[in-house]
């Protein structure tokens, strides 16, 4: 489906994630399909969010996901993009090395939760724009 609506509307699209299985992994991974729909990339998350708040959230992906160990930049009709997931966008050095081989652009699909995601998203954003000297 994404695939189509890519190469309908001649654009590239970033996938928000979805489970991957990969032998006996699970991975939550992004795609890119480019403008003529075509897969150019996808991003298997690197970080995992594992969090204990006593009396508020208790959420741990280590359970059921396995982490990427590769980087992502996909060269695309709107410049090279450097992907991450998520939590992956709390740690500079992803961005940093995105930086370093030549990411135009960083996109981190994301779906933060309640507790923390208010206060730190944008931020987040910002300090990734710094880290990487963009």
């Amino acid at each position: 489906m994404m695939s189509d609506v890519a190469r309908s509307l001649q654009i590239t699209l970033v996938g928000g994630s979805i489970s991957e299985r990969s032998g006996n992994s699970l991975y939550n991974t992004c795609c890119v399909f480019g403008s003529d729909g075509k897969l150019k990339g996808k991003h298997r998350k690197v970080h995992l969010f594992d969090i204990d708040i006593p009396g508020k959230i208790t959420f741990q992906e280590s359970k059921t996901l396995t982490a990427g160990q590769d980087l992502t930049v996909v060269d695309t009709d709107v410049g090279r993009i450097g992907i991450g997931i998520c939590y992956d966008i709390r740690f500079q050095e992803l961005a940093m090395l995105y930086a370093a081989r030549g990411a135009h652009l960083l996109c981190y699909p994301g779906a933060f939760n309640m507790t923390t995601g208010p206060l730190h998203w944008e931020l987040l954003q910002r300090a990734r724009y710094v880290s990487s000297e963009f």
